[in-house]
């Protein structure tokens, strides 16, 4: 019989719980807020375990901050009660909006301190509020959503019955959708949800620009028989002739083996032409061996077009020489790019406040993805000056080549970024926003030999930035700049943009 435990909840710790104790053992508590008493239900734990994990399923003694959850189907308490478990992705849609941000503040200090050893209060940070502290920032200033329809990209998983499913946190049953409140209008309120996409095992939804239009790739289980992938292509097609708004359908199919040069992408039979053929002055696509992949994929446009096209944001006419800087970039759905709708324009216009990049001035793009960053710093250095986009996934480097092909400011190289630490000296400016995992001791290692002016670091994990960011300034670079926003509301997670000045000895 599963465990309930009557808990005194104490403060946020990274990862969306909050820690409690019970008979001397911690317990990481999901769906609670700091000072509450509530009933967790014990998900995992046994007797011999160090920590258990639980999900409130009753509240007796609610925080001021608490909501009534945004989500029915994410909300534990309405779950508890329909023996279930909520869903993931919005662990926090129980808080209110500007606690669950004072929270997340409250997070990143705390991690700055335990993994960085440093503390926030003693960095002299130009910071507004004067307080010291790093306040996390609202990026859907355009109306009371809520931290809702933020999402321009959403991934879900397909039932056996074809239905659009997510996972709990930590398990693999599967619950059915009705809507995707977190994802834009044009996602949320689509045609995608209770059609049967029986033979896909994944469906991922884009919106790209949050514009009206939405873009599917559907994966397709791998081992499908050939009718019942007939069957599907046609149901997809009927979807596509239904709904206007779903423009475009990718169909993916996962290969045991390495897929043959003429089998990937394109229209229905077609092979796929590489994006990075267009060659120019300034995007070379120098395309290094990449490490085999025992599971590759093979892409077939069931309806509409095979790329999206999203904006890239611009801090303005007086901000740099713009001529011949694309003012969009042309992608994959596959391909990474941010997924909050303001996302874009939030992290250059941070990059634009903080970093120093003058005309003629020398730029590194590390982990550039399509080239968002890359754009920024090309238009403000200008023919003049030099740009290094470096990107290790392939169709996000391809992208990015053809994007700059008529920019001769622009070096696109496709390329783990460990492989080129050897062309980051003599930079102005080093730019870098690494995966989760951060960019880990021998990229810094690197950074620090290149002896750039200045080092831009934007991040979606506090936990590794803090790890970088120490490596840095126990080498003497100085944490210049920092800002922290609300990237992914009704989440625990969030994306910061710290800029590094170098050593005094520099």
């Amino acid at each position: 019989m599963t465990q309930t435990l009557t808990l005194d909840i104490g403060p946020m710790a990274h990862g969306g719980h909050c820690v409690a104790r019970y008979e001397g053992r911690v317990v990481f508590v999901r769906h609670a807020i700091p000072g509450e008493t509530v009933r967790a239900r014990v998900t995992e734990g046994g007797p011999g375990a160090k920590y258990w994990r639980a999900d409130v399923v009753e509240v007796l003694s609610a925080s001021d901050y608490r909501r009534r959850h945004i989500w029915k189907l994410a909300d534990s308490l309405r779950a508890h009660e329909n023996d279930r478990l909520p869903v993931g992705g919005a662990e926090f849609g129980h808080i209110t909006d500007q606690h669950q941000r004072r929270l997340k503040g409250q997070v990143f200090r705390d991690t700055m301190q335990r993994i960085g050893g440093f503390s926030i209060h003693d960095q002299r940070l130009p910071l507004a509020s004067g307080d010291g502290e790093v306040h996390v920032q609202d990026v859907l200033s355009d109306g009371p959503y809520h931290g809702l329809h933020w999402r321009t990209r959403a991934s879900f998983a397909v039932s056996a019955e074809g239905s659009l499913s997510m996972k709990p946190h930590r398990s693999n049953e599967l619950i059915e959708l009705r809507g995707m409140p977190l994802a834009v209008g044009s996602i949320h309120e689509s045609g995608i949800f209770g059609f049967s996409f029986a033979g896909a095992d994944r469906v991922d939804a884009v919106a790209a620009g949050a514009g009206p239009q939405v873009t599917l790739v559907v994966h397709e289980r791998t081992g499908l028989p050939q009718p019942d992938r007939e069957a599907l292509i046609q149901r997809l097609l009927q979807l596509h002739a239904r709904n206007p708004e779903i423009a475009n359908i990718v169909l993916a199919t996962s290969h045991p083996e390495p897929v043959p040069s003429g089998a990937r992408g394109g229209a229905r039979g077609s092979a796929r032409r590489g994006r990075g053929g267009r060659s120019g002055p300034g995007a070379r696509a120098q395309d290094l061996p990449a490490p085999a992949r025992p599971d590759q994929v093979s892409y077939e446009v069931v309806a509409g077009s095979r790329t999206v096209t999203e904006p890239l944001p611009q801090p303005g006419p007086s901000a740099g020489a713009w001529d011949g800087v694309p003012a969009e970039v042309v992608i994959r759905p596959e391909d990474f790019w941010q997924i909050h709708r303001n996302a874009p324009s939030c992290l250059v216009s941070a990059a634009h406040k903080m970093a120093q990049v003058p005309e003629g001035a020398a730029v590194a793009d590390l982990y550039a993805g399509a080239g968002l960053f890359t754009a920024w710093a090309a238009g403000l250095a200008g023919p003049t000056g030099s740009v290094l986009s470096v990107e290790g996934a392939p169709g996000s480097s391809a992208s990015a080549a053809e994007l700059f092909s008529e920019s001769p400011q622009v070096e696109v190289l496709q390329a783990p970024v460990e492989s080129v630490l050897d062309r980051l000296a003599r930079r102005d400016l080093i730019l870098l926003d690494p995966p989760r995992t951060g960019a880990g001791e021998r990229v810094i290692t690197g950074i620090d030999a290149a002896a750039p002016r200045e080092v831009l670091y934007v991040s979606c994990e506090p936990s590794s930035f803090a790890r970088d960011a120490k490596s840095l300034m126990s080498r003497g670079w100085e944490l210049a700049d920092l800002e922290v926003f609300d990237l992914y509301p009704n989440t625990h997670h969030m994306e910061s943009v710290a800029l590094f000045r170098a050593p005094r000895r520099r």
